[in-house]
């Protein structure tokens, strides 16, 4: 799901920088919302990629998404424009980013358990004497 969502948010990108015609190197909000999409591209394909490998790192990752997206749909919609924009902002926070957001903090939460130490391991260790193997 983080994967898709990553990859979608590509050609997502491509068009807001579109629509800036140009004033991507002017210094404005519009330019702002595009390097934020690029971030979340990158935290959503890393949080994929960490999930994949049941990597320690995963439950972090997923919860700075999560708060990255939050971020994301208040600004959209607090500095959106009345009317139709607004209401794309709305919808897009309430499809999307705050779902996405949701589940990103529901895995941030279950993948804590692969990064704590097995409970077996835990009392297998606390068992056996100290060797140089238990000990590195």
């Amino acid at each position: 799901m983080f994967t898709i969502c990553g990859v979608l948010l590509v050609p997502w990108t491509g068009v807001l920088v579109e629509q800036l015609h140009g004033h991507a190197g002017q210094r404005s909000f519009d330019s702002s919302w595009v390097g934020l999409d690029v971030l979340e591209a990158v935290c959503l394909l890393s949080v994929a990629q960490l999930m994949r490998r049941q990597h320690r790192a995963t439950s972090p990752a997923a919860a700075a998404t999560a708060a990255i997206l939050c971020m994301d749909a208040w600004f959209d919609t607090m500095s959106a424009a009345p009317q139709l924009p607004y209401a794309e902002a709305l919808a897009m926070a309430c499809f999307a980013e705050l779902p996405l957001a949701a589940l990103l903090a529901w895995t941030a939460w279950h993948s804590l358990r692969w990064a704590a130490p097995r409970e077996d391991a835990i009392t297998t260790r606390a068992a056996s004497p100290a060797t140089p193997e238990t000990t590195r």
